[in-house]
């Protein structure tokens, strides 16, 4: 009995471990609001396992839920990217170990260090992450646009990650909240088959077809000369 969190990485790419522990699990679920995973590919790996994975509602999976169906049998949750980069998952270990359930985490690749990677820019150059929300009545944060400058004082790079409620946020509307800042790279579907990576002046990349959700932008400091010959690529 015991519960085990198993990373799908940033393109749904399942380690050996993390399908090995999925085939001999008793039950299987998965949680996609914290990034949302096309239901075919869940559909497939459905198939490839001959087993169903239920479907989390945030709720659930905010509450005592997984963990008493834990304490009886041998269960596993899959969560995008790598298990512990998020709050939530973290405070579901820690409810398990108080309760006395077994924990097991399987890590996977993280949007943190495979957005840099891809874009060529060296990791110990990022400051603090910002996240930008979808705009909501009497709801408005700026926080994130102050870390944003912020890490620029300090000549560091921001990575910025969008919310995902009620829907994905569009590229173009980030850069528009974005638009105080003079350069960005906008990254849609990291590390898949449909991966694009642009960059260039935000008044000017916004009018451009930057791909499809799910997107993650970064706002680069001055530039290291090997990582702008490499970002220019992407132009």
């Amino acid at each position: 009995m015991g519960l085990t969190l198993i990373g799908t990485g940033v393109s749904f790419d399942l380690t050996l471990a993390g399908f090995e522990a999925l085939k001999s699990c008793d039950n299987a679920y998965i949680e996609t609001y914290t990034n949302p995973i096309d239901q075919n590919r869940i559909q497939n790996l459905e198939q490839k396992l001959g087993k169903k994975i239920e479907l989390l509602s945030r709720e659930q999976l905010e509450s005592s839920y997984l963990v008493n169906i834990a304490k009886s049998k041998d269960i596993c949750l899959l969560v995008s990217g790598d298990p512990l980069t998020a709050t939530t998952h973290i405070t579901l270990l820690i409810d398990a170990k108080e309760m006395g359930v077994g924990v097991h985490v399987i890590h996977n690749s993280s949007i943190y260090s495979t957005a840099p990677a891809r874009c060529g820019l060296q990791i110990y150059r990022f400051g603090k992450t910002a996240s930008l929300v979808n705009p909501r009545p009497n709801y408005k944060p700026t926080s994130s646009l102050e870390i944003i400058r912020e890490n620029l004082k300090r000549d560091l790079h921001s990575l910025v990650l969008l919310d995902t409620e009620p829907k994905p946020m569009e590229a173009k509307n980030a850069l528009e909240m974005l638009s105080e800042f003079d350069s960005a790279i906008v990254l849609s579907c990291v590390a898949s088959d449909e991966e694009k990576i642009i960059f260039g002046k935000i008044n000017e990349i916004k009018n451009k077809s930057l791909g499809k959700a799910p997107f993650t932008i970064i706002i680069p400091a001055k530039l290291h000369p090997v990582e702008e010959d490499y970002l220019l690529l992407k132009k």
